[in-house]
């Protein structure tokens, strides 16, 4: 019973039971609009499928403790790319999908080489590169949106069933890939040592540095993969990828204190799928359209803040319940027998 209630603890699941009081809450207030197929799957749709897709990715390089800035430059890049080469070039969009996602290949290379390879600081590094990346997708675009053919849209916008559209299918299948590599493979566990300990990981025999590179790499193409979305749901943008900064740290780091305790792939997924939902909902309870329109980054912005604290503060409790353990076992070995006399 001690395991199933530190399983189902708030402070284990702490996101499952704000969804709950958020979604009784709604239901109350505007029961109308909230018990409404029409509104979750907006809410799957529009307001998660693509963020959340970003997010994931960054799960594997913020596991080997490395940031990853650059991923709003190559959301930006990917999403005029892979527009200019269907308008500008005329080529069919496989072609031009698949060349898009080797550019982001090569933007995490970049990222891995100035990293690992010249070792500046990861926060400094991918900041700087995404500069560059997003100056080259303002010049590539001109600074007007780059439209894109009908038929490309189908991409993000085609009906699976129930009116879910094919970017929720492709978010599924991203993130079962990338839960079962990070949690299943010798690569994922190398990643977390890294992340954990990277001195102690390297005395262990792991290869650090192959395991940050390949985070960046993944978290690279993940990007770019979510870039060619953006641009199947409305066309080829320069400033596609701001608006999906913040949401994917904000989610990558209050899913680190869900389920796990640490950088996790389902933790993020339901952060952002909540923080979307309670969005969501205050956006259709809320007349003013000033306020309406600063919810989301509102929303995320707070989340990022208490996340981090939250993690701080759970951290402090570790290591003082850890401290206490130790001084109680000391205590313990110390104290006399009580025999021999």
């Amino acid at each position: 019973m001690k395991i199933a209630r530190s399983k189902f603890s708030p402070g284990n699941i702490s996101i499952v039971y704000l969804y709950v009081v958020g979604f009784a809450a709604f239901w109350i207030w505007i029961p109308e609009l909230w018990i409404n197929w029409t509104t979750h799957k907006s809410v799957l749709n529009i307001d998660m499928s693509t963020k959340a897709i970003v997010a994931v990715g960054l799960v594997a390089p913020l596991l080997t403790n490395t940031f990853d800035l650059s991923i709003a430059g190559v959301i930006s890049l990917s999403s005029v790319m892979v527009s200019w080469l269907q308008t500008e070039y005329h080529w069919n969009m496989w072609p031009a999908m698949a060349l898009t996602l080797v550019v982001a290949l090569a933007c995490g290379a970049a990222n891995a080489l100035l990293v690992v390879g010249i070792r500046i600081n990861s926060f400094i590094a991918t900041l700087a590169s995404g500069a560059v990346i997003t100056a080259i997708a303002e010049y590539t675009s001109g600074g007007v949106q780059v439209q894109v053919p009908n038929t490309f849209k189908n991409v993000a916008k085609s009906q699976m069933f129930w009116g879910i559209q094919a970017k929720v299918g492709y978010l599924v299948v991203i993130a079962l890939v990338l839960w079962y590599v990070l949690e299943h493979t010798p690569a994922g566990r190398y990643m977390h040592a890294t992340g954990d300990g990277p001195d102690a990981a390297r005395l262990a025999g792991v290869q650090t540095k192959r395991y940050v590179v390949l985070s960046l790499l993944i978290c690279s193409v993940v990007a770019g993969f979510a870039g060619i979305v953006s641009a199947a749901q409305t066309a080829g943008n320069a400033t596609a990828g701001g608006p999906y900064l913040l949401p994917a740290f904000a989610a990558c780091f209050l899913g680190s204190t869900q389920f796990l305790g640490r950088f996790n792939v389902g933790g993020t997924v339901a952060s952002i799928f909540v923080l979307a939902s309670l969005v969501a909902g205050l956006q259709r309870s809320i007349e003013n359209q000033g306020i309406r329109r600063i919810l989301d980054s509102l929303f995320f912005g707070l989340a990022l803040i208490a996340a981090v604290g939250l993690s701080k503060l759970l951290e402090r409790y570790r290591e003082r319940t850890a401290f206490r353990m130790r001084a109680l076992e000391i205590n313990r070995i110390s104290e006399p027998s009580g025999h021999g006399h």
